[in-house]
């Protein structure tokens, strides 16, 4: 970044300053940590301020708050940052080192479930890696949040950003076998009608497949995965739900599995990493992404010769 006279407005060092500022809260202390004088950290800030033309940071006796510019700016200078961290670490550590943080967005069912087990064995596996994971089946404005990848079920809208599908799933329809006493085994989908109910999900999964259970009467709406199988369980009413969830319900005769031949029709549904494209994509997020589709490999295949 240049001004009109050619004079460059802030160095590397400056960024690092402002970084370490914002992360420990206080001038003092990065001052400590970076070997210079407060004074030094203060005057640095300044000149950014200065030459960005915006506030940054509101300082008071007891914290610090980044402006609305201030947090936009930090963002991008951490992603600076990390991706220089990143082309050292390509260019001069061992090939196996896989450090830092991978921060990550998915729903709440996949993180528990189907991703759960590979972050585990991803983490055995690097020691000096750190993961921040939420769980959260809400909207997520993957760059605007700084997330290096987010998992979704379904079909995807975004096409701005890279998507890499790993795995398909199907919904079933599934009910407990205290539910099925009480109303009956459906044989078609047009037993699938009063005294019939549904257990009514909410749900931001985009899908061709159409929802069988549309229309049906419900006493339970939910917009969780995880609490439409455990009302399902309790005999509350039949759920449409992904096969990866309720499998070994199913195989433990927990839950029954309705109208089987429906779950053969369907189009599978897409399960994907997501990401921003990148020039330089950090070695841990590849290893990760190349290390859940090896495992999901490994699964398919268990299955069937299972």
């Amino acid at each position: 970044m240049q001004t009109k006279n050619n004079k460059i407005g802030f160095d590397l060092n400056t960024i690092k300053i402002f970084a370490r500022v914002v992360e420990i809260q206080s001038f003092t202390q990065a001052a400590a940590e970076l070997e210079l004088t407060k004074s030094t950290v203060s005057r640095k800030v300044a000149e950014l301020e200065r030459y960005l033309g915006v506030k940054l940071l509101t300082r008071s006796t007891r914290q610090l708050v980044l402006t609305t510019e201030g947090d936009t700016f930090y963002r991008s200078c951490s992603h600076i940052l990390e991706v220089l961290q990143q082309s050292e670490l390509e260019v001069t550590a061992s090939h196996d080192l896989i450090c830092g943080t991978l921060n990550m967005v998915m729903p709440v069912e996949v993180g528990k479930g189907i991703i759960g087990d590979c972050i585990k064995a991803f983490m055995n596996l690097h020691p000096n890696l750190k993961i921040h994971l939420e769980l959260s089946n809400r909207k997520v404005d993957l760059i605007k949040e700084g997330f290096d990848i987010m998992i979704q079920v379904g079909e995807i809208e975004d096409s701005s950003l890279i998507v890499r599908t790993f795995h398909h799933t199907t919904r079933v329809l599934v009910a407990s076998p205290k539910y099925i006493e009480q109303y009956g085994l459906p044989q078609n989908l047009s037993d699938l009608k009063i005294p019939h109910q549904q257990i009514r999900m909410i749900s931001n999964v985009r899908t061709s497949n159409k929802d069988v259970l549309e229309g049906l009467p419900y006493r339970f709406k939910v917009n969780t995965l995880s609490a439409a199988l455990d009302m399902c369980l309790e005999g509350f009413g039949i759920t449409y739900i992904p096969e990866f969830l309720c499998r070994n319900l199913i195989n433990e005769g927990k839950l029954i599995h309705i109208l089987p031949s429906l779950y053969k029709s369907q189009i599978p549904i897409p399960v994907s990493f997501i990401y921003p494209e990148r020039d330089l994509m950090p070695r841990r997020l590849r290893a990760f992404i190349d290390f859940t589709i090896a495992q999901f490999q490994d699964e398919i295949q268990r299955r069937k010769k299972g």
